[in-house]
């Protein structure tokens, strides 16, 4: 029997996607609160996003199955306006927390393929927060796998390791709750967002040979990507 779910069901990799981005947790939090529907303009008020951005991570959380979209009756020329609510989570609890350990227990439960399916995730992740750029040197695609992580949420510190290599110490972790309790799932989303984002920024190379050792200390993790001599001696 497949494991796939039905076409538009989204599956526990996508939902944990769509909420390890903070200013999508910011929206949620905004219509989890609202007693109504709210429109794009005024959620992106709310959180102090432009409006474009604020859809394009609407679409998103509405993707994941985190939020619906209705369109306002029409009123007049033009198009009718569109409308966000937050869908009931269902369980104890009805924060993003709860949600995201219930989505790190599920992926962890499958072993081997568990992990894959976390770090397929993490790619497609990447996929979306990353544009793919061709031409871009090691250099400048291992400071932009740092300020994609900056932009997530973690407080990235770059250490050079010789060989045009280095080490991200990644403190600050956006889900360090539930990642210390699912180390194999939260952490192998992050180093698929890494090698994805590798991979987009011209490095593919570079981006198999990638890891991360999480909680080397009790609020840090280290990421680790080889320059390319270390590469080319391996390969």
């Amino acid at each position: 029997m497949s494991d796939r779910l039905p076409a538009g069901v989204p599956d526990s990799g996508q939902r944990y996607v769509a909420l390890a981005v903070r200013s999508r947790r910011q929206l949620l939090d905004v219509l989890r609160a609202a007693a109504r529907p709210i429109c794009a303009g005024e959620l992106a008020t709310a959180v102090g996003l432009h409006v474009t951005t604020a859809r394009a991570h609407l679409r998103v959380l509405e993707a994941a199955g985190l939020v619906v979209r209705s369109l306002s009756p029409p009123s007049g020329p033009g198009r009718p306006r569109q409308f966000y609510a937050a869908v009931a989570v269902d369980g104890p609890g009805d924060g993003h927390r709860e949600l995201a350990e219930v989505l790190a227990g599920a992926l962890s439960a499958g072993g081997d393929e568990g992990r894959r399916r976390a770090e397929d995730a993490g790619r497609r992740w990447a996929e979306r927060e990353v544009p793919a750029v061709a031409h871009l040197s090691s250099e400048e695609a291992l400071g932009g796998v740092a300020d994609l992580f900056r932009r997530v949420g973690f407080a990235p510190r770059r250490i050079d390791d010789g060989d045009g290599g280095y080490r991200l110490a990644l403190e600050r972790c956006p889900f360090r709750d539930v990642a210390r309790a699912h180390p194999e799932v939260v952490c192998t989303v992050h180093l698929g967002l890494m090698r994805g984002a590798l991979s987009r920024f011209g490095q593919a190379g570079i981006a198999e040979f990638a890891q991360l050792q999480p909680f080397v200390a009790p609020e840090l993790c280290l990421a680790g990507v080889p320059g390319p001599s270390a590469t080319r001696r391996t390969g």
